[in-house]
């Protein structure tokens, strides 16, 4: 047979390595698929190697972008100013108005110091209990001495515990400091003994009232002994001889303007400007001249445009035919890739969508041209003319920009998927605060001298869902004022430890005209209420505070190109899927 004959002439004595020719016939049948398989392997890598490549170049597109778009590469300001040892400009932000300003520093801030009676040692026991912190302004007689105190309804109050594991004058000044609240606290030894010095925050309103309870105890503040020795209050004999220093306010002139700021620091005089105030110097005039940063912003321009035709270089070869290997780039046929070039390349040389209260909407505007390679160039005449004459406009093409026509109306912030644009807001509701208004007080609570010796006022509340323990206003205490009654009862309040855990606050306030106390949240909203859990017979009967429920507040309504929002609080949302999703009121 023929395969008999093919086998016997390959066999032993016919010379043919069999096994060889074996190996190369199957080599042979497999190299096609094998070269197929190598020359897609051989693109897959260059192709991921070219994504890489690309990857980088947008990265380094992506930091030019974000440094030419942030407020810092447009808005940035320089300052130039008189010298002088008064004051001194330390910062400046992009939303500073520029323009010269003029100001005379009359007097500085300075903080209310107290030096309490020493002890022998910093170790020794100070007793147990509690310490009170609340903030505000005394009234002085003609000496200057505190006569009657004034609690600032929007700085709250504090505490400090003193038990078994921190009771020393040691202790006590470390409990303060570690609240956090702005008093510092030191052991001083003044030669004969150990005294602790306290310091208010700097401000003629921020000046201290210290009440202590022994053991939990309602205060006193009229022993020798223990916590009751480092109250502060108009209850405290000797309480001028513990005043080493009144707060009061820096006293500056802007433009012609007298104003008073707590602190040498002062960042709200001029929107933007923070100035350290260092000497007083009546008379002497400080010049501060505020202007655009133009020359930071031209950097960013060009150092934008360098980066784009940069980009484009190092991704060329991907897309392009290499005359020297004869073959295309990897990603020449890539879809994908090429679609993300084309899209770079649109929107440089798109109009901005949406822009308004601007007279630049495109690239072109500013001199910036896109040449038939895609790459950018200035024209150097226009791009000069649009810094000098149009700069303003050139911020509003570049960075984000955000403009509400009403005051009542804030953009707060806005999201990537939120489109450019203009977008009518109509509030159909305004937001408001969750209340309690008591009844009209007793008749016979009268100012200046209501008395609560022998009275009991206490009561217990619940405030946006967090219920309070047992609120007690100090005892034995005459009231110069409706003022300094409220002021106690919202000190009080905020000084739950519940409330205060919850970061739950509420202001107080009196009515002369209804002659009763009202107590509001200070949150918006529907989860905002103010409710009476239960009181005391002399709270019910003397000041009007009886249980009951108080009034929620309300959400604010209304909406956004005709299509109603989500409202929480004082926060309006615009509905998901719309153009202005993301963009917060």
């Amino acid at each position: 047979m023929i395969d008999n004959n093919i086998i016997k002439s390959l066999g032993a004595g016919s010379g043919i390595d069999s096994k060889a020719l074996v190996t190369q016939l199957v080599e042979i049948e497999r190299s096609a698929p094998q070269g197929r398989i190598d020359a897609k392997r051989e693109k897959a890598e260059a192709q991921i190697s070219d994504f890489g490549l690309m990857s980088a170049a947008m990265d380094k597109l992506k930091s030019a972008l974000t440094a030419l778009t942030s407020k810092e590469g447009l808005y940035s300001k320089s300052a130039s100013y008189t010298s002088s040892d008064a004051l001194v400009p330390t910062k400046l932000d992009t939303n500073v108005q520029p323009g010269t300003y003029s100001f005379e520093v009359r007097s500085l801030a300075a903080s209310q110091s107290l030096s309490f009676a020493a002890l022998g040692s910093p170790n020794d026991a100070v007793g147990e209990g509690v310490l009170t912190f609340n903030f505000g302004n005394w009234n002085r007689d003609g000496n200057q001495d505190p006569t009657s105190f004034v609690e600032d309804a929007n700085a709250g109050s504090f505490s400090v515990t003193i038990d078994s594991s921190n009771n020393s004058l040691n202790g006590l000044k470390d409990a303060i400091n570690k609240a956090n609240k702005g008093v510092q606290a030191s052991v001083i030894f003044d030669g004969a003994g150990y005294r602790l010095v306290v310091s208010a925050p700097s401000g003629a309103n921020k000046e201290l009232q210290i009440t202590a309870a022994e053991d939990g105890d309602t205060p006193t503040n009229n022993d020798a002994s223990g916590l009751s020795r480092f109250a502060f209050n108009a209850n405290v004999a000797g309480i001028a001889d513990v005043e080493k220093q009144v707060g009061v306010d820096a006293e500056l002139v802007i433009n012609g303007l007298a104003l008073k700021r707590s602190t040498n620091n002062v960042t709200d005089v001029v929107e933007g400007l923070t100035l350290d105030l260092l000497k007083a110097s009546p008379g002497e005039i400080v010049t501060v001249t505020v202007s655009d940063d133009k020359t930071f912003a031209e950097e960013k321009i060009r150092g934008f445009v360098e980066a784009y035709n940069a980009f484009l270089t190092e991704v060329k070869p991907a897309f392009s035919f290499n005359k020297e290997e004869e073959k295309w780039g990897s990603l020449a046929n890539d879809s994908l890739a090429k679609s993300v070039v084309g899209r770079f390349r649109g929107i440089i040389g798109a109009a901005i969508p949406g822009l308004t209260n601007s007279n630049f909407s495109a690239l072109t505007n500013l001199g910036i041209r896109t040449q038939l390679d895609g790459s950018l160039t200035i024209n150097e005449n226009d791009f000069s003319k649009a810094m000098s004459d149009n700069f303003a406009d050139v911020q509003k093409l570049l960075a984000p920009y955000t403009y509400s026509s009403s005051s009542d109306i804030t953009v707060n912030s806005f999201g990537k998927q939120t489109q450019a644009g203009s977008y009518d807001v109509v509030i159909t509701t305004k937001p408001s605060k969750g209340y309690f208004a008591g009844a009209q007080m007793d008749a016979g609570v009268s100012f200046p001298n209501f008395d609560t010796t022998d009275k009991s006022y206490s009561f217990a509340l619940n405030v946006n869902g967090v219920e309070s323990g047992t609120i007690q206003l100090p005892g034995d205490v005459v009231y110069a004022s409706a003022t300094d009654l409220v002021s106690a009862m919202q000190s009080a309040i905020n000084a739950d430890s519940k409330l205060r855990e919850n970061g739950i606050t509420v202001v107080v306030t009196f009515d002369a005209d209804t002659n009763s106390i009202t107590m509001t949240s200070s949150r918006y909203g529907a989860n905002s209420w103010v409710d009476v859990l239960s009181a005391s017979s002399d709270a019910i009967t003397d000041l009007g505070i009886a249980q009951g429920s108080g009034v929620k507040g309300v959400n604010v309504a209304g909406t956004v190109n005709g299509v109603p929002g989500f409202g929480l609080g004082n926060v309006l949302l615009p509905k998901l899927g719309e153009k202005a999703e993301g963009l917060s009121r």
